[in-house]
């Protein structure tokens, strides 16, 4: 029995986790803090993820 195929990531939260990553190695800690809101965000109303 194969294990069942995983779900096509979400391309707008891969964004928002390279732009967070971008941010982090910049040392641009209020960016890094704004990818995270507008990711958890995009989560709840996307997803339905609290």
């Amino acid at each position: 029995m194969s294990a069942p195929a995983e779900p096509e990531p979400c391309r707008t939260c891969q964004e928002f986790d390279l732009e967070e990553a971008v941010a982090r190695s910049e040392g641009d800690g209020s960016r890094e803090t704004d990818c995270r809101v507008l990711r958890g965000r995009h989560v709840a109303a996307e997803h339905g993820e609290p």
